[in-house]
């Protein structure tokens, strides 16, 4: 990563899970510079005025998945709420320039809302990813305290969008709890999920990054993400995951196949689907 100047939202985001994942190859690329203009209180992400971005960023994203040999190449990225197209012809050549590596990836965007572009995101499906995520992160009444900029209604209509773009497209969403939620604010946020047909979800613990950020309001017991998990297939997931250390670009060990539901667009039958 140092050697290719790239960013990854696993040391940005001072993910928990980030020493696993490296040891085991995994990554999640993070584009468009390491400075966010929202300014969330869960994340530990660089607030500021970003840089314009990279033209050379998308070759170099691809030169390190085919050196690392990932079968599956998650993608995400600071929200730019300075570029007149949120970042969206940046996706989209990242997404070009993966599509290029022998054998071509799995490719999984982790996207921002885009402001509620939704010519922004129709770009970025277009350009063929197999699956298109955007983290809910929380439940509708936590989230103008939580995500500040978002708009709970904006995200849904996000995923609901990309399978409009491209029916066959894989969409994913995650929570954190631990916010302060109730458990009946998850399932109506479960519930409105699988309203726009969302594929896959993960549900993980909040952890404080440090003290700028909000504070737990309560650690889960890993016997209520089990209920949540079964709750969520109970609704016609395709794939739920759910337990304290879970993120959305966690833990690519279990297999998507067609016996499943068929295998995304580009995707062998046993290559996996993280979440």
């Amino acid at each position: 990563m140092r050697r290719l100047r790239l960013h990854t939202i696993c040391r940005e985001g001072l993910c928990p899970n980030r020493a696993e994942c490296y040891a085991r190859g995994k990554v999640t690329f993070m584009v468009l510079g390491d400075a966010c203009t929202r300014g969330c209180r869960f994340c530990s992400v660089e607030k500021g005025s970003p840089r314009p971005p990279d033209p050379g960023e998308p070759e170099r994203i691809a030169r390190a998945a085919h050196e690392l040999g990932l079968g599956h190449v998650i993608v995400t990225s600071v929200t730019r709420d300075d570029l007149p197209d949120g970042g969206s012809t940046h996706y989209a050549a990242v997404i070009r320039a993966l599509r290029d590596v022998t054998p071509p990836p799995v490719i999984e965007v982790l996207v921002p809302d885009f402001g509620g572009d939704l010519r922004a995101l129709a770009f970025v499906v277009a350009a063929g990813p197999d699956i298109v995520s955007h983290n809910m992160e929380t439940v509708r009444r936590l989230y103008g305290d939580v995500r500040r900029g978002a708009d709970y209604e904006r995200s849904l209509r996000l995923l609901h969008e990309a399978k409009n773009v491209h029916k066959e497209v894989m969409t994913k969403s995650s929570f954190m709890l631990g916010l302060g939620e109730t458990m009946d604010e998850v399932i109506e946020a479960l519930m409105d999920l699988r309203r726009v047909d969302c594929d896959f979800v993960a549900l993980g613990q909040y952890l404080r990054p440090g003290m700028d950020q909000m504070p737990v309001q309560e650690y889960i017991p890993p016997e209520r993400f089990s209920w949540l998990e079964r709750e969520a297939y109970g609704m016609g997931f395709r794939e739920a995951t759910a337990g304290p250390l879970v993120r959305s670009s966690y833990q690519e060990n279990r297999l998507y196949t067609p016996s499943t539901g068929g295998a995304p667009r580009g995707a062998h039958d046993a290559r996996r689907i993280s979440l």
